[in-house]
């Protein structure tokens, strides 16, 4: 008889003691490594994100502020055929005093003028027109005046919707204009008995702009800037001054960032029998005599940007006249009387004119943690080459 034993293989243990406590730990730091390293990643793309930002707006606002300025000085000294020397008319306006005056604000014989950067104290250019703490020392101003483009609608049926106290320049071509307040509108030379304007006179607005630097960009409701402006961290910003619907004169905020702002002025040879528009020289608002300003063929803009947004890994050292990290001088700067730099630690250094550019309020706290750019460029002044 044949006996038959099965065998059964016993079956493996399965070991339930999963990780020690030493690779346990191991993995939690190898871990923590990673995501580290991924946060450093991400902070570091945020921080890269939000300087590009910084550094895109601040080219907007370079291309903006030069179009704004460069469109007011394109229009300078229009004032529709008529000769600057045959516009009539003292129409009242407002928000004038001191050396801020009508006459200053009416003067369309000087279409292009600027002031010389000075300090804030008694030499402040126009000091009636702004209030020295809403300056910035050491920057220039310009001031441009013209007739707007945008013709007033009429007809010989129909007399023109004017403002009450708009200031308006109604010209004839080839004899003369008249300034005037809209509600003065029949008791111009060029209207018929029925008030209307005669057939070959147009009427435009008048336009006065002061461009100018100001120490911060929002007053709150303070009158002048301070240090506790923009939420304790004033911002300059380039302003302009004009005239509003109401004839009165009123400040308003252009473009934000700008630091420094320098103007220099191209005059043409006035004995020159070919009258070419080429500038044969630059100069300052100093270095102008009276009689400069009717040869101003173009004007010269300066100004540097800054960013808004502070970069705390790095030093961003500027200087006005260097190009490459050696510290080379070469010739592009603000201006024949404008340079600055500031140095990696933050002390800012004057290096020559901008005179009463207080770097110490002027760049702010850490001036080395903003990025700035630079730009200069040439206007051609189309309405007074055309008058040579």
């Amino acid at each position: 008889m044949i006996s038959i034993v099965s065998r059964v293989s016993p079956r493996p243990r399965v070991s339930s003691a999963g990780f020690s406590l030493i690779e346990m730990m191991i993995a939690v730091v190898l871990g923590a490594l990673v995501v580290a390293g991924l946060i450093n990643v991400l902070m570091a793309n945020r921080q890269a994100y939000h300087l590009q930002e910084a550094n895109n707006y601040n080219q907007e606002n370079m291309r903006f502020a030069m179009d704004r300025i460069g469109w007011s000085l394109r229009q300078a000294s229009y004032w529709s055929g008529v000769h600057a020397n045959q516009i009539i008319g003292t129409p009242a306006v407002g928000g004038t005093s001191g050396s801020c005056n009508q006459a200053w604000a009416l003067d369309a014989k000087d279409a292009v003028f600027g002031y010389d950067g000075t300090s804030s104290g008694t030499g402040f250019p126009v000091k009636d027109c702004v209030d020295a703490a809403n300056y910035v020392g050491g920057s220039d101003v310009l001031v441009v005046r013209y007739a707007d483009a945008d013709a007033v609608p009429w007809s010989a049926t129909t007399v023109p919707t004017l403002n009450s106290k708009q200031i308006y320049l109604e010209a004839r071509a080839g004899t003369y204009g008249v300034l005037f307040a809209g509600n003065y509108l029949k008791q111009l030379p060029f209207t018929d008995a029925a008030g209307a304007p005669q057939q070959g006179s147009y009427i435009y607005p008048y336009a006065i702009e002061m461009y100018y630097l100001r120490p911060c960009s929002d007053l709150g409701s303070a009158t002048d800037c301070s240090a506790a402006s923009d939420g304790g961290h004033p911002i300059p910003t380039l302003m302009r001054m004009r005239l509003d619907s109401t004839g009165t004169l009123i400040n308003e905020p252009v473009v934000e960032g700008v630091e420094q702002l320098q103007f220099e002025y191209g005059l043409r040879n006035p004995a020159d029998p070919n009258k070419s528009p080429t500038p044969v020289q630059y100069r300052d608002a100093n270095g102008m005599a009276a009689g400069d300003w009717a040869n101003v063929i173009a004007v010269r803009i300066g100004y540097v940007l800054r960013s808004q947004t502070r970069d705390t890994a790095l030093p961003h050292p500027f200087d006005s006249q260097t190009t490459d990290v050696t510290n080379v001088k070469y010739p592009l700067r603000l201006s024949s009387d404008c340079e600055y730099s500031i140095a990696a630690d933050g002390t800012a250094q004057i290096v020559s004119g901008c005179t009463g550019f207080n770097t110490s309020t002027s760049l702010g706290d850490k001036p080395q943690q903003y990025t700035r750019a630079q730009m200069n460029a040439v206007v051609q002044l189309r309405n007074l080459i055309r008058q040579i």
